[in-house]
């Protein structure tokens, strides 16, 4: 497999990072986020417990970071798309936000993420920020963990 591109692209509320995949099916970029093996090898050791369904949790435990974020399925299409919530659970009064991933086939795989809305207030650039940054350290983390 080969990675022939990744962008993260930051318009404000919204954060769009692609990774264009080859030699990658679809099925397999998105078990990144919904098998967890696969989230394990690149979210660092985290643990997901998941129920694919509208409504269904969406928690990942990162043990290292001592940190657990929590969320809800919003929808889920096997091989194709999922969204959830998702926020700190150790920041009750943060605002849920949504990551929506979209996977797709075609000469090569492209893996979308949408992570926001995030606000436009100080607190919000800020998480802004460090989404973005989290996007950054842990898309490389994913390549690997999907072209090994």
């Amino acid at each position: 497999m080969t990675v022939d591109a990744v962008t993260i692209e930051d318009d404000g509320p919204v954060l769009q990072a692609t990774v264009l995949l080859s030699g990658c099916t679809a099925e397999r970029a998105l078990s990144a986020f919904t098998d967890p093996a696969e989230l394990a090898k690149w979210w660092g050791g985290a643990t997901l417990r998941t129920s694919l369904t509208a409504g269904g949790p969406y928690t990942v435990e990162f043990t290292a970071l001592g940190q657990t974020m929590i969320g809800q399925v919003v929808s889920y299409v096997p091989a194709s798309a999922l969204e959830f919530t998702w926020r700190w659970a150790h920041e009750p009064e943060a605002p849920p936000r949504t990551v929506a991933v979209r996977a797709s086939s075609g000469d090569q795989t492209s893996l979308t993420i949408r992570h926001g809305p995030h606000g436009d207030g100080a607190s919000e650039r800020s998480a802004r920020a460090d989404h973005r940054a989290g996007w950054e350290y842990f898309l490389p983390k994913l390549v690997s963990s999907l072209s090994g």
